[in-house]
């Protein structure tokens, strides 16, 4: 077996197991069979690719980020953000940032024009220069649900308790009704853990336990938002410099199997403590530039940007990619604050502003990352790419001060493997159905909801293809993929 290979004890206690139940005519082909599958994961993938998904928790108001600007839209867009009263949350027309899709979008409404929200200057900059996509109208979905008639006909069609902030956050982490405990992320991992030698370093999330990278096989890592690594309770304490003290927890006294995991667990922990700790020594500022500070766009100060920062120990990590045996990464780095019922127009400008900055800071960084190995200069964006999520989006009509849970939304991908500069899937009609004056919204099912035209798991299994999954792995980790005509929204190079 090649040192390389840190086959876990888990997983040779279930061979064990397994050998062991063939019997013992059965024995030397269950070896055989054994040592085949040691030998497949032998073979590393050579090159290096991360996905990083930064979630937008509380769900996110996609129709003040990404809006629709020709006239028959911002008509559709005024009359549903402005309220009697003088209550509203339509931005200033003048005050947004145009973006230039490279494919003129022309649909039955006609040509449309786009801008993103004032705070997103950065945001503007990534897509204009061809390294930021955006997706339209994405949501869980299990089957495609064509308009509002068919939402209302076939109700099995529809994701379970939606506009339900546990519910849809769980079935954006998950995609597979299935197994609601594990994540996309996760279950992608199962699939190229493999390429890793040091397995611990496959999935890493610096906003605590993640259902996204939760594996059947797999667990995740996790570290602080400030790039240390999460120690292991007391052992510090208990151990001080002690190797003694030490091996008493790591050395089983036994051949119980069941002793042997848990010293093999301890010491996997720590010595994955010591690897990571080694690694954010080594790329520390000034290896990995600290973030600038953002402005705030509503008080104008300059002010430390916290995402930023979890973002800069993301870049920390891949620096030392060599170091950490890392060839397949994912990454889950959580934001939130957007549960915006109320206050919106001031909290969305904040978070949408350290959003925008957080994200061109972490691209220009990895455009001239310093790597750890030798201490040369490489330009990973392309191996790198960023997504957006969230729980839902929210109602195109203001309840007064803000918006309520929704269902689709507008997301961001960003990197050098990206086909930026372009609007993905059908931008959906920005408007609001109301009787009175004959509009009707096909997709709107009551305050500006809207249905999904494109799932969760169609802009995930792009993303997989991307990062080296088959078509198999892919059907195995997106199983409710087949019910879509499109698997590959094309928005990967």
């Amino acid at each position: 077996m090649p040192n390389d290979i840190d086959l876990s004890r888990r997983e040779f206690l279930r061979h064990a197991s397994l050998m062991s139940a063939a019997g013992s005519i059965a024995a030397p082909f269950a070896l055989n069979l054994f040592t085949m599958n040691v030998a497949a994961a032998s073979t590393l993938t050579s090159d290096y690719k991360a996905l990083v998904c930064l979630f937008f928790a509380g769900g996110n108001d996609h129709n003040n980020t990404v809006i629709a600007t020709d006239a028959s839209s911002w008509n559709g867009y005024l009359a549903a953000r402005n309220i009697g009263g003088g209550s509203t949350i339509a931005l200033p027309q003048t005050s947004l940032l145009p973006i230039n899709p490279q494919t003129s979008k022309v649909d039955s409404i006609g040509i449309r024009a786009f801008a993103l929200h004032p705070s997103m200057a950065p945001m503007q900059s990534l897509f204009n220069s061809g390294r930021a996509a955006v997706i339209a109208n994405v949501g869980t979905l299990t089957m495609p649900i064509i308009d509002k008639v068919d939402y209302r006909n076939n109700s099995y069609k529809r994701p379970i308790n939606l506009f339900s902030h546990s519910d849809q956050t769980a079935q954006w982490h998950s995609t597979d009704p299935a197994k609601k405990i594990y994540g996309w992320g996760g279950r992608m991992a199962d699939q190229i853990k493999p390429s890793n030698a040091k397995q611990n370093f496959t999935c890493i999330s610096s906003s605590g336990n993640s259902v996204f990278l939760s594996g059947e096989t797999i667990n995740q890592y996790q570290i602080t938002s400030n790039g240390s690594a999460v120690p292991v309770g007391g052992l510090t304490n208990l151990f001080g410099t002690s190797s003694d003290l030490q091996s008493i927890i790591t050395t089983p006294a036994s051949s119980n199997l069941f002793e042997i995991e848990h010293a093999a667990v301890v010491q996997r922990a720590i010595t994955a403590q010591t690897d990571l700790s080694t690694v954010m020594t080594a790329t520390a500022a000034p290896v990995i530039p600290a973030p600038n500070q953002y402005t705030n766009p509503i008080t104008g100060a300059l002010a430390t940007n916290s995402l930023a920062t979890q973002l800069q120990t993301v870049a920390r990590i891949i620096a030392g990619r060599n170091t950490l045996g890392a060839h397949r990464q994912l990454f889950f780095v959580n934001m939130s604050g957007f549960d915006t019922h109320d206050g919106q127009a001031r909290s969305q400008s904040i978070l949408l502003a350290r959003i925008s900055h957080a994200v061109k800071y972490f691209d220009d960084t990895l455009k001239a990352l310093v790597d750890t190995n030798g201490g040369s200069i490489a330009d990973l964006s392309s191996n790198v790419t960023l997504f957006t999520a969230s729980d839902f989006g929210r109602t195109f009509t203001s309840n007064g001060d803000g918006t309520d849970h929704g269902w689709g939304a507008h997301h961001f991908v960003v990197g050098g493997a990206v086909k930026g500069q372009e609007i993905y899937g059908e931008f959906p009609m920005t408007a609001v159905t109301n009787t009175s004056t004959g509009i009707d919204n096909p997709l709107d099912v009551g305050s500006g909801n809207l249905i999904p035209q494109v799932a969760v798991d169609q802009y995930a299994g792009t993303l997989a293809k991307w990062f080296g999954l088959s078509q198999a792995e892919i059907t195995a980790v997106f199983p409710n993929l087949a019910n879509f005509g499109t698997h590959d929204l094309g928005f990967m190079l």
